[in-house]
């Protein structure tokens, strides 16, 4: 997992090891006006009929499209055709739908590349959620700061600026797409905290050595009588399952267990996430509902499923269970929570989660071979809440906290020691 996730960032920022053969590259990347037009209806074609999302989003389809159409008698090559795309697909403020590889000045992936999380109400920006001990915690930056300029910009602007979509709807979005930034960068912010004003930088270097440092598949310990198991960004690597298989046996004689879901932000697959799951259960289970959106469209016939998770292993583990889960509880990690939880396996302490919206499709635009990702299909909670609507059990807001510890693990371990 962490090869390929070094490979991801590395393509959301148009980077390669291949730098020597760059004037090569150039002219393999150069398209015919006949490829690209067909690349682009192949695209237009694909989120008409395909992008689960677009009937709950006030985007006007045709604006879209006019957006990938403008001017594409003047894209050149791959990376041009990758701008634009990535540039329009912004209309749909959608953080789990991407193209790759992406242009070095592009903005970088959401939440994977994110240090902070903020949302706009009420006129300000104000930060939200800041992982404990995380690249811009060390930094300095806190939840409940409010942001009042980006690079010397009134934030209000700023946003209004970097809005494709020009929907107010999209203001929270955009402003997280701003402070997730570019390679390389270092964003001056000028906060209001505790009735201070000051600049800090953020250094979106640093935090992206951070996501693709070498990490081992997990993290495990004893806190007391409780187990503690924190997947570290690895729910992509089959090679998890056995690594958890081992750390539930060196901790199966706890009283209690801790799933720490708050470093998945880069989502995963549904091998580990049922190899993890079916370690807590002991009857086949339920624990998520699909729908493919695109079939009714196409066909006017409804298409839903739910998909099930089998007991596995030596021994089910039957003690207490809490689920973390955080704005970087992304994707499969947010399938993970909401699976444990609808099996009424888990207490979930947190906040909120990614809202990563749906299961993502891969597809190959025919001629530039650029993979583009859009959710296909959408994703219920076994109860029929959208998974992006899920609220965790016991919600903890950052900001209303002694942020100089990990509030949310302190009262996950409160609860169970009320047990």
């Amino acid at each position: 997992m962490r090869s390929l996730l070094v490979a991801t960032l590395l393509a959301a920022c148009g980077m390669s090891n291949a730098s020597a053969s760059t004037k090569t590259d150039d002219k393999q990347n150069l398209l015919t006006p006949t490829q690209i037009q067909q690349d682009l209806q192949s695209f237009i074609d694909y989120v008409r009929l395909g992008y689960a999302y677009s009937d709950e989003k006030p985007t006007d389809f045709a604006t879209f499209e006019q957006c990938v159409r403008h001017q594409s008698t003047e894209l050149k090559d791959k990376m041009q055709l990758s701008a634009r795309l990535n540039h329009c697909l912004e209309h749909w403020y959608d953080h789990h739908a991407d193209v790759t590889p992406r242009p070095s000045d592009y903005y970088l992936p959401m939440p994977t590349a994110s240090g902070l999380w903020g949302v706009w109400q009420n006129e300000q920006a104000i930060i939200t959620a800041v992982p404990f001990m995380g690249p811009a915690y060390q930094q300095g930056f806190r939840a409940g700061m409010q942001i009042l300029r980006l690079n010397g910009v009134p934030i209000a602007k700023a946003i209004a600026r970097a809005n494709v979509s020009g929907l107010d709807t999209a203001s929270s979005w955009t402003l997280n797409r701003l402070l997730t930034g570019k390679r390389k960068q270092r964003l001056s912010l000028e906060v209001r905290w505790q009735g201070k004003t000051e600049i800090k930088l953020l250094d979106i270097e640093a935090i992206v050595k951070d996501v693709i440092a070498e990490k081992p598949l997990l993290t495990q310990k004893r806190i007391g009588t409780v187990g503690y198991i924190r997947p570290e960004n690895s729910l992509g690597n089959n090679a998890l399952i056995g690594a958890f298989d081992e750390a539930m046996e060196q901790l199966k004689d706890t009283q209690a267990m801790i799933l720490d879901l708050r470093h998945t932000p880069s989502g995963g697959n549904t091998e580990v996430a049922r190899g993890i799951m079916s370690r807590f259960i002991k009857t086949r289970q339920a624990y998520q509902t699909h729908e493919l959106v695109s079939i009714e469209r196409e066909f006017g016939v409804k298409r839903a499923w739910q998909e099930f998770v089998f007991p596995r292993g030596e021994f089910q583990y039957d003690k207490p269970l809490i689920v973390l889960c955080d704005k970087w509880t992304g994707s499969m990690g947010e399938g993970l929570t909401i699976g444990l939880h609808g099996m009424n396996r888990a207490t979930v302490v947190g906040t909120q989660m990614s809202q990563l919206l749906g299961a993502i499709y891969s597809e190959t635009l025919p001629h530039s071979q650029l993979s583009y990702m859009l959710p296909r299909e959408k994703l219920y909670h076994i109860n029929g809440t959208p998974r992006e609507a899920f609220m965790p059990d016991i919600i903890i807001e950052q900001q209303d906290h002694d942020q100089s510890k990990d509030v949310i693990l302190d009262m996950a371990l409160q609860q169970l020691h009320s047990l």
